[in-house]
């Protein structure tokens, strides 16, 4: 799942960091760490987006406001384990599908690598990542959220599990 937001943002930086020859500088040191927290806020976003979708699915509004007030209080750097604990709260179906689809695999890791290294920006002595090997796990780890997607937008499921998730 390719997300705008984010694709604008590599594009912009691309172009600036290309035409001003600054790869290999501060100003890429700089743009690749605002790109991490640019993409694990959107991606914070999106999964919340996929949550409420999921919940308006019950045509209960109450329930609706209940996930949706929840969702962003319970979840954030969501780490693909993270991603598969969530699923897991709907049911254990979901996080089985989830982890079948994607443990071990080289997009897993690059996925966890963009989280990770937001962590290390966000709260430590700041990340090393080069601005082209956070394109490259971008464009693979995106995959984490095709399979969420999958999941948890899946025609297929009752929406009866959102509300015996939340009130066991």
């Amino acid at each position: 799942m390719k997300l705008a937001r984010i694709d604008k943002a590599i594009e912009d930086c691309q172009i600036h960091l290309t035409n001003t020859n600054a790869f290999g500088t501060e100003i890429e040191a700089y743009l690749t760490r605002y790109l991490l927290i640019l993409i694990s806020a959107t991606i914070e976003e999106e999964i919340e987006r996929m949550v409420a979708k999921r919940a308006s699915r019950t045509k209960d509004r109450h329930i609706e406001s209940f996930v949706n007030s929840c969702c962003g209080d319970l979840f954030k750097n969501y780490k693909s384990s993270k991603i598969a604990g969530l699923l897991g709260k709907f049911g254990p179906d979901y996080k089985e599908r989830f982890n079948n689809k994607v443990n071990g695999l080289r997009e897993q890791q690059f996925y966890d690598n963009l989280i990770t290294n937001r962590n290390d920006t966000a709260h430590e002595s700041g990340s090393n990542i080069s601005f082209r090997d956070l394109v490259d796990f971008y464009e693979k780890g995106h995959f984490v959220l095709d399979v969420l997607a999958e999941i948890m937008l899946d025609e297929g499921s009752n929406p009866k599990e959102i509300l015996d998730t939340f009130f066991r």
